[in-house]
């Protein structure tokens, strides 16, 4: 009898010894799960240092076209940015500029330069026009065909920049989309968006970030327009090999990497429900020039009509700086991308004189990558 009492106390020891025990994990783990669960830090807070950089955000995106009013209209009078040029090359320059990018000799070229003085921190386009028409590379609007799909236009007032660009004429992929998102601090904040269809089948974003979101590029505080401060490309079937293209040899860093579904009234103006992979890469320590890979999940990839490179019309090249154009050089090669030309010096009528490499992009797309003086 004794021995069963003291077997049954031995029990109950055990229960609460194992109860404490519980209670004591659980509250080491519950700290550690809250800190789990805190909301992944916003897209313009870098994780990382610009000193860490291989090469630096998107500084120019290059368009070559056959339409050279149209975009002048479209970038002008619709988003609000300044023109430079046209700029008419030197024999010389033109040369050199033409050897660069792989024009043809055949073609001669004006190149003119969109920017925002009054946000200097978004993105230059540059305009190659030519004498000859030059095919294009997108043959339709929408995210269907591979190759760079958009360029992105945040902004403070995208409800009047909405009804604004509709009275020109220009319309868009979807309605404009309105929705509240989630802060990394838990509050909610109002999101609009929609895409423009502009010239050459170029897609342009109108974005908003309400609630005290900081804008996905620098805003021009007297027009509330910024941008282009972003583009996005379609990668389907070759998303791995694009994001290890620009992790490994670029340098860059991955801030998302996720697989969504499109949903009602996307901006995409796809039906709901089509599940589709979505990376965004920055530049080390940057907040804005960066890239989104949308990656079409159980879809077949569909080629642009024309290799995404210069000289077809549309967005062809994209500009990169460094400090480091020997170790990106190096990891071009040893990533197996070709180099298609340089290093060498050119000159160009709006930058100046400059040493550069081009290589070529796992989907075909040039990437210049231009050396810090």
């Amino acid at each position: 009898m004794k021995l069963t009492n003291f077997c049954r106390f031995y029990h109950y020891l055990n229960v609460i010894y194992r109860g404490l025990l519980i209670l004591v994990l659980m509250g080491l783990t519950f700290p550690l799960f809250a800190q789990n669960q805190v909301t992944q830090r916003d897209l313009t807070d870098p994780a990382s240092s610009v000193a860490d950089a291989v090469c630096g955000p998107v500084e120019i995106i290059t368009i070559c076209t056959n339409q050279p009013d149209s975009l002048e209209l479209f970038f002008v009078k619709g988003w609000g940015m300044r023109k430079s040029g046209p700029f008419s090359c030197s024999p010389k320059q033109r040369k050199q500029l033409a050897a660069s990018w792989h024009i043809p000799e055949s073609l001669s070229f004006q190149i003119t330069y969109y920017d925002r003085p009054g946000a200097p921190g978004n993105c230059k386009l540059r305009v190659l026009s030519f004498n000859k028409k030059v095919p294009a590379i997108r043959s339709q609007y929408g995210p269907a065909e591979n190759g760079p799909f958009t360029l992105g236009f945040p902004n403070t007032q995208q409800e009047q920049l909405h009804t604004y660009l509709q009275a020109m004429g220009y319309q868009t992929l979807a309605p404009l989309q309105v929705s509240m998102l989630s802060k990394p601090d838990g509050t909610q904040y109002k999101y609009l968006e929609t895409i423009y269809k502009g010239p050459e089948w170029l897609h342009a974003v109108g974005i908003e970030r309400g609630n005290g979101m900081p804008p996905l590029s620098e805003v021009d505080s007297a027009t509330r327009l910024g941008g282009p401060g972003y583009s996005a490309l379609n990668v389907t079937g070759m998303s791995d090999t694009m994001l290890a293209f620009f992790t490994k040899v670029m340098g860059y860093e991955l801030r998302r990497d996720q697989v969504w579904k499109t949903g009602e009234g996307s901006a995409l103006g796809l039906p709901s429900g089509i599940p589709f992979r979505f990376s965004i890469a920055y530049a080390k320590g940057a907040t804005s020039g960066h890239l989104l890979f949308l990656d079409f999940q159980k879809t077949a990839p569909v080629k642009s009509a024309n290799p995404p490179h210069i000289p077809n019309a549309g967005i062809g090249m994209y500009s990169f700086r460094t400090g480091k154009l020997d170790e990106v050089i190096a990891n071009a090669i040893g990533f197996g991308v070709p180099i298609i030309s340089g290093p060498r010096f050119v000159t160009d009528p709006f930058l100046g004189k400059y040493r550069s490499v081009v290589i070529l992009a796992p989907n075909q797309v040039y990437i210049e990558v231009i050396e810090n003086k």
